[in-house]
């Protein structure tokens, strides 16, 4: 292949690295009016009377909304309903607070600092109500009510089975049990939430057009037009540049409601941009879980049964529904033959901020469960916990492989394609267990405590409905590609155009790929999932290749000879072994029809463009193995990496120094959740990590190198087998960062139930291990 699978530079890079990128807070219009959001201090609060007459009166000030029962907006919409699932869905300007950052007021002024200046000058009386915060707490038997209305907290209940996992586990040889705490993180983009919308005057009816820091401008427009009843053709959403997002924009807010909505009011257009404070109270958060989970193990290290209790916070709101629980819950088995399993898990009300998917969203929780459990069980049998995880992996020769459950949208859950244990003797080789296994007893000698930890897991990736994008031939030669997925850094603009230059032998340079914007393709689904490259991806390919048919219909027309005898290269379509030849760009202006009135005489429609929708069977299986070394300081047991080294199975790589990039940030990613970040509220729901100084984010200086491998096995579920590879890195880092910090102190014999691992935790499970001893 002259393209696909060549580690080319990203194409965007020059752009935005001379500060010529585009973002929300770039965009200057004249007559612009900024908003900003009061936001409720409370956890669970009734307001009984708000004033805006002194805000209203600073100069400047245009329009100030809340609260004040002048007009009950709707509701947002449920995004994922679920049978039994009791969806609450928050509304904006509600009188009742249910979280503590939740809008109670917005102002709209000529700037952003008068605007702020006039949130000061609103008062509001709060009633306060009992709040649950807590996740344990809210599952408590005459626990406080996180919304009123009410009988329970419980959002939903649910079970996640195949075979019989409790009689199974009575036939165990060995039962080990385990709980695990999985801290709640913020996905904190670099470039936080924004907006600005604008209603233009175009026709009979006024037109919407927003800008928004989006991962689905597709579905924020149809959610706009469901709230403002008026047609989706009447609403533009475009996604310019977009710094990072990481689930956090793939929710529908409401501001995303109220700034269009005031807009439309003020006769203005008006634009907001979420400040750092906001978006750690406001912005959705993710992984928070408790897990009592029991693996029963043959006296051979053969899985028997799992059985997994699961604890999920799902906050205030259910934004996304309890996507993130299902997939735990699917996903524990993991890469893991597993006959017996059942997962009870119990999804709760809670009044924070509501959780939804972030980078990994569900499958850094499921990696964890099974990984430790088989670590532990290992140490009671004896075995190497590497050797026996190899013993239950699925067999390469067993794929499509069948796990007997339920994915999230009810289809069998089927694995396509992999080859599990080639990762597992990769990353041993390329981590060099055997060598740190070697030198750690001699290190423990020396008074230093080293420890390996070796995890495998999957990512089920690509998921629908659907993607599409249409391909076009210019008159100048140029390919134009269109979709509808908004870009936030993963190199769309690389990696799409590398298909389309492959299927028609064009330089890269002469393609051109658009996206994020609803002008540009009817119906699209969003990046989110680790599907832009298998969905996007393939609808790319599939009409690539519908255009250049129709190219050389054309140019076998024209030319008199035989498609077969045609050949695409350098921008043309010659005959073979001859000088007789046409180029793209004369060709699109020949299916355009040359002159007007005359008869169009090609074999095939006019225009050399098509639009292909591409939608999945189902997801495709990345996997992927990860190996660290820690060292654990005696005295102030600080957490040092040693070694790192990650292996992935993506499919086949379009670009492999994108997908190197995004395993390596990925990896980052992974170290945060697992070793610094961590929101945290007291019990009344006040949120004790407000900022960067209290939520802590790695840095340049505690990512490792790592050593980055492949494999590559293809997906027999789309055309070009790829598998998504945006996520992966994260998802087994904070399994492996536990595995092997517990290892570095196996003398203290402690076991580890909290992500992140912190060195407070380590000082006190050690000092309880020593009075014990």
């Amino acid at each position: 292949m002259n393209y696909l699978g060549k580690a080319l530079k990203r194409k965007h890079d020059p752009r935005l690295l001379r500060g010529h990128g585009c973002y929300i807070a770039d965009l200057q219009k004249r007559g612009t009016l900024s908003a900003a959001f009061l936001r409720s201090p409370h956890a669970h609060a009734k307001i009984t009377d708000i004033n805006f007459e002194e805000a209203k009166k600073l100069p400047g000030v245009v329009a100030v909304f809340g609260a004040d029962g002048s007009s009950e907006l709707p509701c947002l919409p449920l995004i994922f309903p679920q049978p039994d699932l009791t969806g609450v869905t928050q509304r904006p300007f509600n009188p009742f607070v249910h979280h503590v950052g939740e809008p109670v007021a917005m102002v709209i002024a000529e700037s952003r600092y008068i605007a702020e200046d006039a949130l000061d000058l609103i008062t509001v009386q709060y009633e306060p109500l009992p709040a649950v915060a807590k996740l344990e707490d809210a599952d408590l038997e005459g626990a406080a009510l996180a919304h009123e209305h009410l009988k329970s907290n419980l959002a939903i209940e649910f079970n996640k089975s195949t075979g019989d996992a409790m009689a199974a586990m009575q036939e165990a040889d060995i039962v080990v049990s385990h709980r695990f705490e999985i801290g709640r993180v913020s996905c904190l983009p670099i470039e936080t939430r924004g907006l600005m919308a604008e209603w233009k005057e175009l026709g009979p009816e006024p037109v919407l057009e927003v800008h928004a820091a989006t991962q689905s401008q597709h579905e924020m427009r149809n959610i706009l037009a469901k709230l403002l009843n008026i047609p989706e053709n009447q609403i533009r959403v475009i996604a310019p540049d977009v710094g990072g997002a990481f689930g956090a924009k793939a929710i529908f807010y409401v501001e995303d409601f109220l700034i269009p909505w005031a807009a439309r009011l003020v006769g203005a257009p008006v634009q907001w941009i979420e400040d750092r404070l906001e978006h750690l109270m406001s912005s959705i958060h993710e992984r928070e879980q408790i897990h009592e989970a029991t693996l029963g193990i043959s006296s051979e290290g053969k899985i028997i049964a799992v059985h997994d209790k699961m604890l999920a916070n799902t906050g205030a709101y259910v934004p996304w529904g309890v996507i993130v629980p299902i997939m735990t819950a699917t996903l524990i088995p993991g890469p893991y033959k597993v006959p017996n399993y059942l997962c009870e898990a119990r999804v709760l009300y809670t009044n924070t901020v509501p959780l939804a998917p972030f980078r990994g969203a569900g499958r850094p929780q499921a990696a964890l469960i099974l990984n430790r459990l088989l670590d532990l069980a290992a140490k009671k049998l004896g075995i190497d916990p590497v050797e026996i995880k190899r013993r239950n992996l699925i067999e390469k020769n067993e794929f499509p492989y069948n796990t007997g459950l339920k994915a999230r949208d009810g289809s069998p859950q089927i694995y396509d394609s992999g080859d599990f244990k080639k990762l597992l003797e990769r990353v041993t080789e390329l981590g060099e267990y055997d060598h740190w296994r070697h030198q750690q007893q001699k290190y423990l000698e020396e008074g230093r405590f080293i420890g390996i930890g070796v995890v495998s897991s999957i990512e089920n990736t690509g998921y629908g409905t659907f993607e599409g994008a249409t391909v076009r031939i210019e008159v100048n030669g140029d390919i134009s590609v269109h979709t509808g997925a908004a870009t936030q850094g993963q190199s769309h603009e690389t990696t799409l155009a590398q298909i389309a230059a492959e299927v028609f032998n064009i330089p890269l340079e002469k393609v051109n790929v658009r996206e994020g914007d609803t002008a540009l393709i009817s119906y699209a689904t969003g990046t989110f999932a680790s599907r832009v490259a298998t969905v996007v991806g393939s609808a790319v390919y599939n009409a690539a290749v519908r255009v250049k048919n129709k190219a050389l219909k054309i140019a076998s027309n024209i030319l008199d000879t035989d498609i077969d005898d045609l050949e695409l290269t350098g921008g043309y379509i010659q005959i073979r072994d001859t000088d007789y030849k046409i180029h793209l760009g004369e060709l699109a202006h020949q299916a355009r029809g040359v002159i007007p009135g005359s008869t169009f005489s090609f074999p095939v429609s006019p225009g050399l463009e098509v639009t292909e929708y591409f939608s999945p069977k189902a997801a495709a299986v990345t996997s992927m193995a990860d190996l660290a070394v820690v060292e654990v300081d005696p005295d102030s047991y600080r957490i040092k990496i040693l070694n790192y080294a990650t292996v992935h199975d993506n499919g086949r790589m379009l670009n492999p120094l994108v997908v190197k990039g995004q395993i390596q940030g990925g990896v980052a990613n992974g170290l945060g959740n697992a070793l610094y970040e961590e929101i945290i509220y007291d019990n009344q729901g006040q949120i004790l990590t407000s900022s960067l100084m209290d939520y802590l984010v790695p840095t340049a200086c505690e990512i490792p190198d790592m050593k980055i491998d492949h494999i590559e096995t293809l997906s027999p579920l789309n055309p070009l087998g790829i598998k998504g590879a945006g996520e992966s890195g994260t998802i087994p880092v904070p399994a492996v960062i536990q595995s092997a910090v517990e290892d570095a102190l196996s003398t203290f014999d402690i076991k580890l139930s909290k992500i992140p691992v912190k060195p407070s935790q380590l000082c006190d499970l050690v000092s309880r291990s020593m009075v014990k001893g």
